[in-house]
């Protein structure tokens, strides 16, 4: 690897970096350009030599956050079943990623959580699929993601206590309805 391609990498993991560290006390429409460059200790035009806008990093960030938290589980769409619906065990499995992982929950808990989820399950979605030419397959994935990933947004955004058991049990039961064609 040359130089310049080394320093590239050096300033965009620099980017990221600052990001999710300016990201543990502010929401991300706080987040400057200016802001994350002088976190960063990079110039605007190295910013902007990566990325057209602040949010293209941001999605860069979520999704990388994403594959790292799921990592091992790519593809899984024949997923273990169990009376009808995805193995209890494979769900706590997901749960306990998926909640453990600070930045996908702070991407979960922050103002602007409205504008992630899509970008969350489509992620997902992608992650579990592959590529998947299979339209109908995809957005039915897309569906029940959603159904889980606002589940998920509820549990972690309001004052209601559910515990992980219950929580494994309300997506055991949803996902009987995705994979009853497969029993």
């Amino acid at each position: 690897m040359d130089r310049r391609n080394a320093r590239a990498m050096r300033s965009k993991a620099a980017l990221k970096k600052a990001f999710l560290e300016l990201f543990q006390t502010k929401e991300p429409e706080e987040i400057s350009v200016s802001l994350l460059c002088q976190q960063a200790h990079v110039n605007r035009s190295t910013f902007y030599a990566h990325y057209n806008y602040r949010d293209q990093l941001v999605k860069e960030v979520l999704w990388e956050s994403v594959q790292e938290a799921f990592a091992g589980r790519a593809h899984q769409w024949s997923l273990p079943l169990e009376n009808g619906g995805v193995q209890r065990r494979f769900i706590r499995d997901y749960l306990q990623r998926f909640l453990n992982d600070p930045t996908i929950r702070r991407f979960c808990t922050c103002r602007e959580r409205g504008n992630y989820l899509p970008l969350l399950i489509r992620a997902h979605v992608d992650l579990t699929l592959g590529e998947s030419g299979d339209p109908v397959k995809y957005y039915k994935a897309f569906f029940h993601n959603a159904g889980v990933l606002n589940l998920l947004l509820e549990c972690l955004n309001s004052k209601t206590v559910i515990s992980l058991n219950e929580l494994v049990e309300i997506i055991h039961t949803y996902s009987k309805v995705m994979y009853a064609e497969q029993s």
